[in-house]
């Protein structure tokens, strides 16, 4: 049984080594080199994530116009804003991760085990939902409050 305050320690565990990364560094290059260390990763982190997202965004649209289903770039598409997201919050061990993250081969190599692993499936399009599942897309209405739909009224109205 898995422990309900997991995410808990791993998020506290997380702060603690980013604190630790913060006092290591800072040691060694002083508190204001520290925080410039910290501003010029994450503007740097930010322009590659720029550069990245305009030619993964170029490739999806190459891959949908071929008719391809591009479940990998899709997925990473998220791995691009999960980096972004690690380059801005401070500290030196989220920026690792998320350059290792805008690294093209790396990234890929992500990709592809969340998609070997099922943690995100792909459907192509226009299949109406997965074959052999129980759900079936449609409208309905409700008609046993008593109020009438607007087809009703008219076909009322036509009567009179």
């Amino acid at each position: 049984m898995r422990n309900p305050f997991f995410p808990l320690f791993v998020f506290l565990g997380l702060v603690l080594l980013e604190i630790f990364g913060f006092a290591w560094v800072g040691d060694a290059v002083g508190a204001m080199m520290t925080v410039v260390l910290v501003i010029v990763t994450a503007a740097a982190g930010l322009m590659l994530f720029r550069l990245q997202g305009f030619y993964h965004w170029r490739r999806l649209q190459q891959s949908l116009a071929r008719g391809e289903v591009p479940a990998r770039g899709l997925v990473e598409g998220w791995l691009l804003m999960a980096a972004a997201v690690l380059l801005l919050l401070p500290g030196f061990f989220t920026d690792a991760a998320g350059f290792v993250l805008l690294i093209p081969p790396l990234r890929r190599w992500a990709a592809d085990g969340i998609l070997r692993r099922g943690m995100v499936r792909a459907r192509t399009a226009g299949s109406g939902g997965a074959q052999g599942s129980d759900t079936i897309e449609g409208e309905f209405r409700r008609h046993d409050d008593g109020s009438e739909t607007r087809d009703e009224r008219l076909d009322r109205d036509d009567r009179r």
